[in-house]
């Protein structure tokens, strides 16, 4: 029987997936236990070369989620493991998040909020007014999966939709009802909702940052539901505190857990969630569902669904 190392507990939705087939190693289990693991599913922890080389039969790492830059994929490909993420597990949750967190924003609700529970009614009103969205424009750093879900959403509110991605065609573009926008200063110089959508990667890392911000239509929304890298913080909170930015709805933060002197969680124009946009139970459960089959198609010898780098896929090791 296969043995299947795991860092937190997995569904138990799941467990029928690996009932005679494999076992289960953790959580909590000695580090030592992983040179006796095939596979691994990666809820998000870091995984480097000394890692992979407590692993001499590992075979994947089935990352829980999308995104994976906490972990080495060049590090596991010279080791011949393969590493795989379930880029539809989430969409549908982060993406009814973004919108969430748009209308949240919009309509000053986090204020009104924070005032009725102080005891204070209606006193938000007379500084600050929200924004109707519909025959505003939405802009996409990133149209991706969740992108174009969260565009299709607020299409049907009224918004229009413009998006700025190296992978976009204008063609494609068009299909979808929205409009390619280059370079990015534009989009931002245009949009009244800016939704970013993009990985985390060296190139985007402080995509948004005072320079682009400066860029910003001004009384403008940011929303965030991808990676806390993509904005530099301070920066950030400069154009909240001036105004320029009128509200910001953030579900992702350069550091995470996010720490108590964090100048955001000070700002009254801010909407906070903890990370948690996939976090619905449907969500959940094709997340693991998802990273389960992988790592069972793996150790099957097969090509995973979800393979993000091209190893030997026939069982063995390639060292």
């Amino acid at each position: 029987m296969h043995r299947v190392w795991i860092d937190q507990p997995v569904l138990d939705s799941v467990l029928p997936m690996l009932e005679g087939v494999a076992e289960l190693v953790g959580p909590g289990a000695p580090l030592e236990e992983l040179a006796t693991c095939d596979a691994a599913l990666d809820p998000g922890v870091p995984w480097n070369a000394s890692r992979f080389d407590r692993a001499p039969r590992l075979r994947i790492v089935s990352r829980i989620g999308v995104g994976y830059d906490n972990i080495d994929v060049d590090a596991a490909t010279e080791r011949g493991i393969m590493v795989s993420n379930t880029p539809h597990g989430p969409t549908l949750s982060t993406a009814e998040h973004a919108v969430g967190l748009i209308f949240a924003a919009a309509k000053t609700i986090a204020y009104a909020d924070r005032d009725m529970r102080a005891g204070r009614w209606q006193t938000h009103c007379t500084t600050v007014k929200g924004m109707e969205l519909r025959g505003r424009v939405l802009g996409l750093v990133g149209a991706g999966r969740i992108g174009c879900m969260v565009a299709q959403i607020m299409q049907a509110v009224g918004m229009q939709v413009l998006a700025c991605d190296p992978l976009l065609t204008s063609e494609r573009a068009a299909q979808l009802g929205m409009r390619k926008v280059e370079p990015l200063e534009e989009l931002l110089g245009q949009s009244d909702v800016i939704s970013l959508h993009a990985p985390s990667i060296p190139s985007t890392r402080h995509l948004i940052n005072a320079k682009s911000l400066a860029a910003v239509k001004p009384g403008a929304i940011l929303i965030n539901t991808a990676r806390g890298a993509l904005v530099d913080e301070v920066a950030l909170v400069a154009a909240l505190r001036s105004g320029h930015l009128a509200a910001a709805g953030l579900d992702v933060f350069e550091q995470e857990p996010i720490q108590g002197d964090n100048p955001l969680l000070q700002l009254e124009n801010v909407v906070l969630t903890d990370h948690i946009a996939s976090h619905t139970w449907a969500g959940h459960h094709r997340l693991y569902e998802m990273a389960v089959h992988h790592a069972l198609q793996a150790l099957r010898g097969e090509r995973p669904d979800g393979l993000l780098n091209e190893v030997a896929v026939d069982g063995k090791r390639s060292r």
